[in-house]
């Protein structure tokens, strides 16, 4: 009897629903990604083997620039930096306005002192750029004293997000002196443990 013979064929797979899914999740992505705000000013960390991971949300960023200036900065998770906002205009008796508040809530690293924040929240790209080129950044000593104005800026962040870590983001030229300062200001406003921020060395 003789054997029935199968025609073989080549086996066909249709991409058509798995490229529709990849483009989809591209095109989402895409939307829904917000671009991390730019820094004021360039800092060039130094380098360093250690392979500690700083975390991505809930940070406090502190900048300190190769002449000594000291920036700080907060993520915007929970709405913190609304929160942070409030803290600082109640303390400080600030009057903003809409477009003022909105800029800060998904702004970035702050380069002025609180007494020229209301101006630099309510210029223009050119006139923002201006200011930084200007500033002395936000005051910062030792002391509690008011003379300290990073002091205020660390203590309404964490009451604005308990969870938050302290990140600190030094330029390799820049004069220890202020970090000294910086990192007695975080001790005393109970912050023990925080993160220098470095670039990925060369191991020996």
């Amino acid at each position: 009897m003789p054997k029935i013979h199968i025609k073989k064929g080549s086996v066909s797979l249709d991409m058509t629903a798995m490229c529709d899914v990849a483009f989809l999740l591209l095109t989402f992505f895409v939307l829904t990604a917000k671009a991390k705000p730019q820094e004021p000013v360039e800092v060039m960390t130094p380098s360093s083997i250690v392979e500690l991971p700083v975390p991505d949300i809930n940070i406090i960023t502190i900048l300190i620039d190769k002449p000594g200036r000291v920036f700080i900065g907060m993520d915007n998770a929970d709405n913190s930096r609304a929160l942070w906002l409030d803290g600082m205009t109640s303390q400080f008796n600030l009057k903003l306005d809409a477009k003022s508040k909105s800029d800060f809530i998904n702004g970035g690293v702050l380069p002025v002192g609180i007494k020229d924040l209301p101006k630099y929240l309510s210029s223009d790209a050119t006139t923002k750029k201006d200011l930084v080129t200007k500033t002395e950044g936000i005051a910062v000593d030792t002391s509690n004293a008011p003379s300290n104005e990073l002091k205020d800026w660390i203590m309404n962040a964490r009451r604005a997000n308990s969870k938050a870590s302290v990140v600190v983001k030094a330029d390799a030229k820049a004069p220890y002196a202020v970090i000294r300062k910086v990192m007695k200001t975080l001790q005393n406003q109970g912050v023990d443990r925080f993160s220098l921020l470095t670039t990925m060395g060369a191991k020996d």
